[in-house]
């Protein structure tokens, strides 16, 4: 995307109230299937009631789960992936209609919003880059001390112990944003998981809040719905989730139930 590309305009959903994963992933696929019929992008920020696993749509049910997280809701996502602990953290989602620019190479809206991301983190106080040009910093490091190539191993369960090259990353390699898309006739839905503090049932994901402790989280929440808007928007609005909207999501949760 370019800056002389016309963008479709955008309408931002801030979910002010934590809500349950059946509806976060209901209400992204209503959006999704609306979408459609629509020549608007949506951006949407919501957080999750209680910790929560989502599972990418090719990951399967009947794999080793780790134990802690076997009493917890499960949910089905509409991307791929592996699976995400939804505990302590902020999710975006955006919705391109079929006349964004973005259909031309969907692969580079990850980096698109991601970049968007990063600069936010940057004025907050949390320096980060994309994998990609971490991993380029320590590929020289790793050829000059002529490290061995580590022997391939099954994905770990959780997406956020797995790598690749679009994540946001801290200085220290770790993981810190994660995204995944669904496509559906020219429309895009990109999802992501913001994790802000380590989970009691993750302890060995740090947030970047645990890797940046002076990290303004205030000013990142505040700014974020407009940062991911402008990145994907020549202009947006704000507005609440609308009736018509919400029995979309309801008929979708009863088709999943």
């Amino acid at each position: 995307m370019t800056n002389d590309t016309c963008l479709p305009p955008a309408e931002v959903l801030i979910d002010h109230l934590p809500m349950d994963g059946s509806f976060n992933m209901a209400l992204d696929e209503a959006f999704l299937e609306l979408a459609a019929e629509r020549e608007h992008s949506i951006v949407r920020i919501y957080r999750w009631s209680e910790p929560t696993v989502s599972l990418g749509c090719f990951q399967a049910r009947t794999g080793p789960v780790p134990p802690q997280f076997r009493s917890l809701p499960t949910v089905r996502r509409l991307s791929g992936g592996g699976a995400i602990l939804h505990d302590q953290e902020l999710t975006y989602s955006v919705v391109l209609p079929a006349q964004h620019a973005a259909r031309h190479n969907p692969s580079g809206l990850y980096a698109t919003v991601h970049r968007a991301l990063i600069r936010l983190l940057g004025d907050c106080g949390a320096a980060a880059l994309l994998r990609a040009d971490h991993d380029v910093r320590l590929a020289a490091i790793r050829d000059a001390a002529n490290a061995a190539t580590s022997p391939a191993t099954a994905e770990p369960f959780l997406c956020f112990l797995r790598g690749d090259p679009n994540d946001v990353v801290h200085g220290t390699g770790s993981k810190i944003i994660g995204s995944a898309q669904r496509r559906r006739r020219g429309v895009i839905l990109q999802h992501g998981s913001i994790l802000l503090r380590t989970s009691a049932l993750a302890a060995d994901l740090p947030g970047i809040q645990d890797l940046v402790p002076n990290f303004l989280l205030a000013e990142f929440t505040e700014r974020l719905p407009a940062a991911v808007a402008a990145a994907v928007a020549d202009r947006w609005t704000v507005r609440d989730v609308t009736a018509a909207e919400l029995q979309r999501a309801e008929d979708i949760r009863g088709r999943s139930a």
